[in-house]
């Protein structure tokens, strides 16, 4: 604390009406406390004025939440006592609590203390007055029927909620623009010693748990704050009340699951398409209607599982559609490559089979009709039928009845049909097999 002389030192603070703190401040660095379980990090971390008046109640829900993902150690500091805005404050910050640590599986509140500030209704101060006081609240809360602040009156009832009174400072703080030890009153001067070393005491107790008692890391920690910055981001809408800032959280679980089943329809595709027998009988016009199709169940389920209202659910649906195309096209590049490639190794390897050292012609032959059939877009649509038919015809007379052959024939068969449709098409019921592009090639 200091010699008598010096001017305090710490966050900034300053006498008056107006507020100081904005936003949420921490300490640059942690105080390292010694305790029978090794050394605990203690941050101090100061959050704006909670219930100023002008400021609405979207930035008291996000302050809020900021504060229980930041402070496994809880201090709602009142002024004079806990009056009802105070209670109707912490309800509010309960709630929300609640739904911050359902959704990061978090003990919504493990330690609540009440300090109230400039105590002038006895002369009892400390945990001693702050029991009495807290017990007269309690009684207040419980006599209402149906009761005003249900939340309040069960967190209040805890072993882990504890009430402190301090005295008022001295009329010296109050007048002044930087306060020394000196200008404390002596009694405040002993509370403020009492309550801080009493705290600190119980650090070991108060290090952060998941819900299921776990500790929890510096990572993970930080991962859950910025999980939670990035959907404030996001649903900038989603926070003027606790019931809303439960619907954000509940229509990012949606879009966060229709995103991860996307992923693994993804990792599917591909994994299967990296045999070669499994990717030729996908053609790549198939495989980018497959995707289409999933994308729009996606989106649908997304659509009818979004809970209302929800300002901005048009504008993420749009963004999750545009990240789940853009998936797509980036897998359908990689696959288009991937069937050219298998194409060609199945015309050769076919070719190698049957006719030996003739290979080569025949092989390309089958390659060379395939590409063909997928080339549509590069050559005008004559010419393409044109190729396909005399590679594939090639194909089907030179390779014969071998495996090479039965890809050959298919695709000299399918390449006639082409070139008989685009000179008046052939008769109806002439028995021909069906080799349209969404039959397999093999």
């Amino acid at each position: 604390m200091g010699r008598e002389e010096e001017p305090l030192e710490g966050f900034e603070w300053r006498v008056g009406t107006r507020s100081v703190t904005k936003g949420v401040w921490a300490w640059s660095q942690p105080f390292w406390v010694p305790t029978e379980r090794g050394k605990v990090a203690v941050l101090l971390v100061d959050t704006e004025g909670s219930m100023d008046i002008a400021r609405g109640t979207e930035t008291s829900v996000k302050l809020s939440a900021l504060s229980m993902l930041l402070g496994s150690y809880q201090i709602l500091n009142v002024s004079s006592q806990i009056k009802d805005p105070d209670l109707e404050y912490l309800e509010m910050f309960l709630h929300v609590a609640e739904e911050v640590g359902k959704e990061y599986e978090l003990e919504s509140i493990q330690h609540l203390d009440l300090l109230v500030r400039d105590w002038s209704s006895s002369t009892v101060l400390g945990s001693d007055g702050g029991e009495k006081h807290l017990r007269d609240v309690r009684q207040m809360l419980a006599a209402t029927s149906p009761c005003k602040h249900p939340k309040a009156l069960e967190v209040l009832s805890r072993s882990s909620s504890r009430c402190y009174l301090m005295p008022f400072p001295s009329k010296w703080i109050m007048i002044g623009n930087q306060g020394s030890l000196r200008d404390m009153d002596e009694d405040f001067r002993d509370s403020l010693r009492d309550y801080v070393t009493t705290l600190v005491c119980s650090v070991s107790q108060h290090v952060w748990r998941d819900r299921h008692g776990a500790l929890l890391t510096g990572t993970q920690l930080t991962a859950k704050i910025k999980k939670f910055s990035d959907l404030m981001k996001k649903h900038h809408c989603g926070f003027s009340s606790p019931s809303q800032m439960a619907i954000a959280f509940h229509n990012q679980r949606v879009l966060d699951r229709a995103h991860a089943d996307h992923a693994l329809f993804l990792k599917e595709k591909d994994g299967d398409s990296q045999n070669m027998f499994s990717c030729l009988k996908v053609r790549p016009s198939k495989m980018t209607e497959q995707f289409a199709e999933r994308r729009g169940h996606l989106l649908w389920r997304c659509r009818t599982d979004m809970q209302e209202p929800a300002p901005e659910k048009e504008a993420l649906l749009t963004e999750l559609e545009d990240l789940l195309t853009q998936e797509a096209e980036t897998f359908l590049k990689t696959y288009g490559k991937r069937f050219k490639k298998f194409t060609i190794l199945a015309g050769v390897g076919a070719g190698a089979l049957v006719l030996g050292p003739v290979c080569g012609a025949a092989g390309a032959g089958i390659a060379g009709a395939v590409i063909a059939a997928e080339a549509a877009g590069a050559l005008a649509a004559a010419e393409v039928v044109a190729i396909g038919v005399g590679t594939g015809a090639a194909a089907g007379i030179v390779v014969g009845g071998g495996v090479g052959g039965g890809v050959g024939r298919n695709i000299a068969q399918r390449d006639r049909q082409r070139a008989e449709a685009a000179g008046g098409g052939r008769e109806e019921g002439d028995g021909t097999e069906d080799l349209s592009d969404d039959n397999p090639l093999i």
